[in-house]
């Protein structure tokens, strides 16, 4: 299976080239899937064995590779070659790094506390890639494609009446005034505005929005509620209530949009399609380009109107996401109105609606321009908020989703639904793995062994492979379907990874609360910028520090390859734990213009909100469970001495496997650091192992038939301490699946 593995890594290299250099070009629509498969296939498994002590020959690998990516081109044929056979390449890339480390887990003769954490580190490994396919599909469906837009309607005849309605909690006037002039501007015959301003007592902020409505006349209608439960959603249910009985379409607008004149003229038709219950078009911005932190962001935000619904739109998946999009008054009061209880009410809103066979549409054209967070902070808070509401979804909906609550949800549906809300979880296994690699290397470093699996050669080199592969990968789909240009790629990443730490809390916490809250930041005083950026993420910037001190010693002192394996893994925790404190610094550089200074003030940069919801006690019970976990981990290899070591490894032993001969990881010997004090020779494996050299080997139940075994066992003058596991790397970082 390693070698399988090998030659399937092989072939993922061969297909991202072709996906990069001719997705877009008219070789991608010549019928070359095919031959290119066979010849794809056949190289990659002619170099693997080449390179390795092959125990199968090359022709059969090459027939088991091109028959994975023929049958997998069978199921995505409307997609064009370069992306089947890059998806084809990725999945059975995947699937036979699983089936390694599975056997090396269940059938290397490991104690059974060693089989259980092993486990856990599978599970994780497991979420990892399943998430990391599920994103390349995502951008794979859109890249390896056409786009159609929805066809247009001929212009309404009715011109039904439309209300629009814009939320406002503690908004500078300013600000709100700007969006009412642009709404007032609108070409559509037949619409009125409401102005909910809820949860906002200063009259100072509530009194000027009265003023200009009343100014711009009687279509404009001023609700005002001090004091106002269920957030956003209870103050909309609320406006709905108090609608004219002839208003059949609602329209949400953020305070701080500048909405096109032709809004409402353009996609009003749509809905004459009685099927059709709601309509998306993207949330956009303005003034970012003078920054690189707001160029960053913005393609951040714009890969989710450009990939991520795109894609769900194909199967009638959309979300609802408030801001620029049309919902029928009667569908909403169909399906009980906005959800209270939810802190991303639209998102959740369009689930219910698509449930009862309602069709809806995206429009792939901005029609509006609002402002985005000025500062890291706010950026947190927000991204908080939508993964909190993802995960709220996700608990309250699982049975929809999985089917065993009756609805009218197509599979595609579902599975749109449920990858978007599980997606937020990738955040949370990057986050374990990343806290687990800062655990083992330590122990490495001291000469300890893990009570884990064995993981060597193509084992090691496979995820940060993988690694890489998904970075190139995120950076193109960026550059292509958000037309940002290549200077600003690294910015949207930084940004998107900066957010990890954020939202895994969000989730572990929507796991445990039912109610909504909001993330609460550090503030810092400090005169200098760099210090507010390190205390306002003093998390990250703690675990990016302390990888970043682990990484010189696990390459010097650790074994190799396992060392400097390890030491790449640790370089992109560094940069990935540190891009946090890094657009916090950057966010701080941005030029404040008069628009943004009145910006600055409103809860949609900081993030505010109206109140918490108070934190549940069972929330406590996290850090026992997590201490425990810990203690589980790290005893049994913190406790044991020089000689326990020595009779652990001798219990996780097995013989290995040999590839690229010249580079010793096998049956090599680790030397310990110079600090710990040896101990009697000692064999490397049990009576009757071999003792193997060679390259990227992995563990193996039997020793490979064409290495020769030594009839007594190698002797070293050490104890010969086993490489500890090198997790799967996070999946590559993406944009927020539900924005509101």
């Amino acid at each position: 299976m390693t070698q399988v593995a090998l030659s399937a890594t092989f072939l993922l290299l061969v297909s991202l080239t072709c996906l990069l250099l001719l997705t877009r070009t008219g070789m991608a629509h010549r019928p070359l899937g095919l031959p290119v498969s066979i010849l794809s296939s056949v190289a990659a498994a002619w170099l693997a064995s080449a390179l390795t002590s092959a125990a199968l020959p090359w022709a059969a690998v090459a027939a088991v590779l091109a028959t994975g990516l023929i049958a997998g081109g069978q199921l995505m044929r409307s997609m064009s070659w370069p992306s089947r056979l890059f998806l084809g390449a990725l999945v059975l890339t995947g699937l036979t790094y699983l089936a390694v480390v599975v056997q090396v887990t269940f059938a290397g003769g490991l104690p059974v506390l060693a089989i259980l954490l092993s486990s856990l580190l599978l599970l994780l490994e497991l979420g990892a890639i399943l998430l990391t396919l599920v994103f390349a599909y995502e951008m794979a469906d859109v890249l390896g494609r056409d786009v159609l837009d929805p066809q247009s309607p001929p212009p309404s005849k009715g011109w039904p009446r439309v209300c629009l309605q814009v939320p406002a909690y503690n908004e500078p006037p300013e600000l709100v005034r700007q969006t009412l002039k642009a709404l007032a501007r609108l070409d559509y015959p037949n619409f009125v505005v409401q102005v909910i301003v809820n949860n906002t007592t200063d009259p100072s902020l509530w009194r000027p929005v009265e003023e200009a409505c009343a100014e711009l006349g009687a279509r404009f209608q001023f609700i005002h509620l001090p004091q106002w439960p269920g957030f956003k959603a209870g103050a909309l249910n609320e406006a709905t209530r108090r609608l004219d009985p002839d208003v059949e379409l609602v329209a949400i607008v953020d305070a701080d949009y500048i909405v096109a004149p032709d809004f409402l003229t353009v996609c009003v038709p749509y809905l004459d399609d009685p099927r059709v219950a709601f309509l998306q078009t993207p949330q956009h911005y303005r003034e970012w380009r003078d920054s690189v932190y707001l160029r960053g962001l913005f393609h951040a935000y714009r890969y989710f109107f450009d990939v991520t619904m795109v894609s769900r739109a194909r199967t009638n998946s959309i979300i609802f996401g408030g801001t620029m999009g049309l919902i029928r008054v009667s569908v909403l009061r169909q399906i009980g109105g906005w959800a209270e209880w939810c802190i991303t009410e639209d998102a959740e809103a369009s689930l219910r609606i698509l449930a009862r066979g309602w069709r809806a549409v995206f429009l792939n054209r901005p029609f509006g321009e609002g402002l985005m967070p000025l500062d890291f902070d706010g950026l947190r808070r927000q991204r908080f908020r939508w993964a909190f509401g993802g995960i709220q979804i996700l608990r309250r909906h699982l049975g929809l989703l999985l089917g065993r609550v009756p609805s009218q949800l197509t599979p595609a549906q579902r599975y749109h639904y449920l990858v978007g809300a599980l997606g937020w979880f990738g955040d949370v296994i990057g986050v374990g793995l990343g806290l687990f690699l800062l655990v083992a290397a330590p122990l490495i470093v001291f000469g300890h062994v893990l009570l884990l699996r064995q993981l060597t050669g193509v084992v090691l080199v496979l995820p940060v492979f993988l690694l890489i592969t998904g970075l190139v990968r995120l950076g193109w789909a960026l550059k292509l379907a958000t037309g940002a240009r290549w200077r600003d790629v690294p910015f949207s990443v930084l940004v998107m990874l900066a957010l990890g730490w954020t939202v895994a809390q969000a989730c572990v916490r929507g796991l445990v609360q039912s109610r909504g809250v909001f993330l609460r930041t550090p503030k810092s005083r400090a005169p200098s910028r760099l210090l507010r950026a390190v205390v306002g993420t003093w998390v990250e910037s703690t675990i990016a520090v302390a990888s970043l001190a682990l990484l010189p010693a696990v390459v010097l002192l650790g074994p190799r390859p396992l060392g400097v394996a390890m030491g790449v893994l640790l370089g992109w925790q560094v940069i990935a734990w540190g891009s946090a404190p890094a657009a916090s610094l950057l966010s701080q550089g941005i030029r404040l213009t008069p628009t943004r200074i009145v910006f600055r003030r409103s809860p949609q940069s900081r993030g505010g909100r109206p109140r918490a919801w108070p934190v549940r006690a069972r929330t406590l019970a996290l850090g026992p469970v997590l201490a425990v976990l810990a203690f589980i981990l790290l005893v049994p290899a913190i406790a044991t001495s020089r000689e326990d070591d020595r009779a652990i490894v001798e219990a996780l032993g097995p013989p290995q496997i040999g590839l690229l001969p010249g580079l010793a990881i096998g049956g090599s010997v680790p030397t310990p650091a110079p600090w710990v004090r040896p101990t009697p020779s000692a064999s490397a494996f049990g009576p009757g192992s071999s003792s193997v050299s060679g390259g990227l080997a992995a563990s193996s139940p039997t020793p490979s038939p064409s290495i020769k075994s030594s009839p007594t066992p190698a002797v070293s003058a050490s104890p010969t301490p086993q490489p500890s596991p090198t997790p799967q790397p996070s999946p590559t970082p993406q944009p927020s699946p539900t924005p509101q």
